[in-house]
């Protein structure tokens, strides 16, 4: 019997960030800045709240890019970036990421196992009270 290979992806640090396309397909970036993903849901929520926000975002130099990829099939081949037993999408694997965000569904989703999408207001409670108003602030918060 083949025993499935046990994945942790929660003790990866990288991120990616993205959102969909009107055909379907995903436009991601991981961002080069230093942050967890607490940090990251609060600086999305807080300050690119909407998809023009996010288009903007990804399609900027705010998050310091060091890896971008433009035609992600659907949901599901960006999902293909986290290590998993079912990867249909094993070409799109990046072994250091673990944690996925994407704007769907009109808010930003997250995704540490690249199957099941949360909203970040539910995964990542903000109970401090403060709000990010610059990039700065969530660079020096990491």
């Amino acid at each position: 019997m083949l025993k499935r290979k046990i994945i942790d992806n929660n003790s990866k640090t990288g991120m990616m960030v993205g959102y969909i396309h009107h055909s379907g397909d995903v436009t991601a970036i991981e961002p080069g800045w230093n942050m967890t993903p607490v940090v990251l849901a609060k600086l999305l929520k807080d300050l690119y709240p909407n998809k023009q926000d996010a288009i903007q975002l990804v399609d900027s130099a705010v998050l310091v890019p060091v890896f971008r990829k433009e035609d992600y099939q659907y949901v599901d081949g960006f999902g293909g970036v986290l290590e998993s037993n079912i990867n249909f999408y094993e070409e799109n694997q990046r072994d250091h990421v673990g944690h996925l965000f994407l704007f769907m569904k009109g808010a930003w989703q997250y995704s540490n196992n690249g199957v099941d999408w949360d909203p970040i207001s539910e995964v990542f409670i903000d109970g401090s009270g403060f709000q990010f108003s610059e990039v700065r602030q969530a660079v020096e918060a990491a």
